[in-house]
C-alpha cells in the first residue's frame, strides 16, 4: 500500500520571526501585507504563542525563524515547534529561497541585510537601495534579482545615542524624538542634531558613492526609520516590515517540505 502523500503547507500567510542582535520581532505576512512587526518581550516560545495567536486568527500558517545565528534559530525552533502552530521553516544564510549575494564573502553577508534587499527588490521590480535604521545603521544595493551587491555598515542612531551617555562624563541619553537643527543651542539637541544629521549625511554620502542615480528606488525601514527620514534629502519608500516580507518571500520560493 503506498504511503500517503503529505499535503503541502499553505503559504497564504506566513508568519516570520526574525531575530536580530538586540532581541527578535514578529509579523504574519499575506501576500505583499506585513502585520506587524511586533516585538517580542522575550525570545522564547512562550511570547511567540501570545503574540501570533491574535496574528492568525486561528489560521494555520507556515512559521518562518530567520536570523544570522544558527543556534539561536534552532534553540527558537525547537520551543515553536511544542506549540503546534503550523510547519516550521528556518531560514539561515544557506537558503535557497535568498538569492546569493555578490560579495567578497557570500557567507558571511548578513541574512536580515539580505532579505531586506530580496523584499525591496521585489516591491520596486528593479534595482534598489535600502537603508536599515536598527542596531546597525545600514546602507545596501541590491541588483533587479535581488540579490545584495555589496553596501556599508556603521553604528545605529540608538547604538551611538548610548555611546556618548555611556563614554562621557556628562553627557546625556537623548530621546531622538526632538528638535534636531543647526547650530543646536543647548546639549540634547546639539546630540541629537549630531546623530540625526550627522546620519542623514552620511546615507546621503554613501548612496552617492555607490552610484544610485536619483531615479533609483531607496526604502527605508529599521525602528529609528523615522528620525531619521525627515532629514534625508532623497525621496525615500518607507516600509517599517521590509525584512519580515523578505523572510516570508524567500520561504514562498523554496517552501518546507
Amino acid at each position: 500500500m503506498p504511503a500517503p502523500q503529505r499535503t503541502p503547507p499553505s503559504l497564504d500567510v506566513v508568519l516570520v520571526i526574525d531575530v536580530g542582535n538586540s532581541g527578535a520581532k514578529i509579523g504574519a505576512v499575506r501576500g505583499d501585507d506585513v502585520a506587524g512587526p511586533v516585538r517580542l518581550p522575550r525570545v522564547d516560545g512562550r511570547a511567540v504563542r501570545e503574540i501570533a495567536a491574535p496574528m492568525l486568527k486561528g489560521t494555520e500558517a507556515v512559521i518562518a525563524v530567520a536570523g544570522s545565528d544558527p543556534g539561536r534559530i534552532d534553540s527558537l525552533v525547537w520551543e515553536i515547534q511544542k506549540l503546534r502552530l503550523g510547519t516550521i521553516a528556518k531560514v539561515g544564510p544557506d537558503h535557497k529561497g535568498i538569492p546569493q549575494p555578490d560579495v567578497a564573502e557570500p557567507a558571511r553577508a548578513g541574512v536580515d541585510r539580505r532579505v531586506q534587499v530580496l523584499a525591496a527588490t521585489h516591491l520596486a521590480g528593479e534595482a534598489v537601495a535600502v537603508v536599515s535604521c536598527g542596531t546597525a545603521l545600514t546602507v545596501d544595493i541590491g541588483d533587479e534579482r535581488g540579490a545584495l551587491l555589496g553596501g556599508a555598515i556603521a553604528p545605529g542612531l540608538g547604538l551611538g545615542a548610548q555611546a556618548l551617555a555611556q563614554g562621557t562624563a556628562r553627557l546625556p541619553l537623548v530621546d531622538l524624538a526632538g528638535e534636531a537643527a543647526m547650530p543646536a543651542r543647548d546639549t540634547e539637541p546639539a546630540i541629537r542634531a549630531g546623530l540625526l544629521l550627522g546620519a542623514a549625511g552620511g546615507v546621503e554620502r554613501l548612496l552617492s558613492a555607490a552610484g544610485i542615480a536619483d531615479d533609483t528606488p531607496v526604502y527605508l525601514t529599521g525602528a529609528d526609520a523615522p528620525h531619521l527620514e525627515p532629514h534625508l534629502a532623497r525621496t525615500v519608500r518607507g516600509h517599517p516590515g521590509l525584512g519580515i516580507l523578505g523572510v516570508a518571500l524567500a520561504v514562498r520560493a523554496s517552501p518546507p517540505r
